[in-house]
């Protein structure tokens, strides 16, 4: 995960489909290596303490729904992304 001042890339899906799910605005896409690929979003308040629970595995009650469908459009992204 890269931090710059006013972005953090993400090259986790699941974690991107949740950042997207709570309203945190994705900027871009960009190629980590050759297989990879990082979402980048808008570094604001709150989005550092969600990638940490994230990560220590609390819960994070979301629409199940939204988080799939959010996911499914990030797949799409993805395939597309050159």
């Amino acid at each position: 995960m890269k931090n710059t001042n006013k972005q953090i890339a993400i090259s986790d899906l699941g974690l991107a489909s949740l950042l997207v799910t709570l309203h945190f605005k994705l900027v871009d896409m960009e190629h980590v290596n050759e297989k990879r690929v990082g979402f980048l979003f808008e570094q604001t308040e709150g989005i550092k303490q969600v990638i940490n629970n994230f990560w220590a595995g609390v819960e994070i009650y979301v629409s199940v729904q939204n988080l799939f469908n959010n996911q499914k459009m990030l797949k799409n992204r993805l395939f597309t992304f050159k």
